[in-house]
């Protein structure tokens, strides 16, 4: 059965930890005259990283990617704990100077790049935190370096490599260990991206595994290695230390959750840092879904305070699934519904896409 809220004429005391998309969307939606809502986060800003890669190719500016969490919360009436969060004991969160008790929690702590133990990392850049972004940009643009390998090929290996064929003359690599692009997505998809990034002079190395990084190079396992003036590291992700450190169930390393998107009685788990399957289906690690999670979790927590029962989370892009719209560059996307990418004209879509993108900051402004 699904918990209840044992004190719905008392206001109940939500603290959320992580002020990414998940976290600040849930704090914009939840925020209400029977929650206390606390959010705890050490950085300053929401950030949007789905415009990281339109940043690296000087397509928007800093401003449009980001928006101040201070006056966001003073505006829904939330509070701000501008702390990083380092345990949660009993009903409190541990924060660096702070403890913030709670009702219920909302772990959002969202993800932080994997390089799976490759020597050399320190060599590359990533696309992960907007400092790691403005740095890689800084890099380019100091250095205009001749070959630029991305290593990775999910949406943000893409998408990178795509805007800086558009932006920078040069040669442009995508590096993919497994046997095709995409390969968490259909395999018509990844033959119909492979074909666009094709038409763009874009290098595409699969069943390529990394061993190895220097300061000019890139070494594979099979002792082959290539020139590199500059690597772009976007090959996974992992769960933050926070969520490591929590006596939660896991799944394949990250958190797992039940169909009410919870890993405790009174603990809600959202965003990246979730493992989210519920009647086989698993939900994709997607902007699309942790704004879903989020609104549902905020929708649950309005029960909840109600003293009425949670209702379960239905996933929408999932594995199975999957929902996307991946930039191509040159004002163009792909739109991904299944199995197939959709019959609607790439521009219009990437419109739709830019759309979406600098929409999200300006919604906590």
């Amino acid at each position: 059965m699904a918990v209840k809220w044992k004190n719905p004429k008392e206001r109940m005391q939500v603290a959320v930890i992580g002020g990414g998309m998940a976290g600040a969307e849930l704090v914009r939606l939840a925020s209400s005259r029977r929650l206390d809502i606390t959010l705890i986060e050490p950085k300053h800003q929401v950030e949007c990283q789905a415009l990281y890669p339109d940043y690296m190719g000087g397509l928007v500016r800093v401003e449009d990617m980001t928006a101040p969490l201070r006056p966001f919360c003073e505006k829904v009436g939330a509070k701000l704990v501008n702390e990083k969060a380092l345990a949660i004991e009993d009903h409190e969160v541990v924060c660096e100077r702070t403890r913030v008790p709670f009702d219920v929690a909302v772990v959002a702590t969202g993800a932080v790049q994997n390089y799976f133990g490759i020597r050399g990392v320190e060599h590359t850049f990533s696309l992960n935190t907007l400092e790691e972004t403005m740095r890689a940009r800084e890099y380019a643009e100091s250095t205009y370096p001749d070959r630029i390998m991305v290593i990775g090929s999910g949406l943000t290996g893409i998408e990178t490599a795509c805007v800086l064929a558009d932006s920078m003359e040069t040669s442009i690599y995508v590096i993919e260990a497994m046997d095709r692009l995409l390969p968490v997505f259909p395999a018509g998809v990844s033959c119909r991206v492979e074909k666009a990034l094709g038409r763009k002079g874009i290098n595409v190395i699969t069943n390529a595994r990394v061993a190895e990084v220097t300061r000019d190079s890139i070494i594979f396992h099979d002792g082959s290695s290539l020139d590199c003036d500059m690597a772009i590291w976007t090959a996974g992700i992992k769960r933050c230390a926070l969520s490591q450190d929590l006596d939660l169930p896991m799944n394949r390393g990250w958190i797992q959750t039940d169909q009410y998107l919870r890993a405790a009685e009174n603990i809600f788990v959202l965003g990246d840092c979730a493992w989210v399957e519920i009647g086989g289906r698993i939900a994709t690690k997607t902007g699309i879904e942790a704004e879903r999670q989020a609104s549902h979790t905020a929708r649950n927590l309005h029960h909840l305070a109600r003293g009425k029962p949670l209702k379960p989370y239905s996933i929408l892009a999932g594995a199975d699934h999957p929902l996307a719209l991946i930039s191509t560059g040159n004002g163009c996307a792909l739109g991904v519904y299944g199995d197939s990418c959709l019959p609607v004209p790439s521009r219009l879509l990437h419109v739709v896409k830019r759309w979406i993108d600098k929409s999200i900051t300006k919604r906590y402004l």
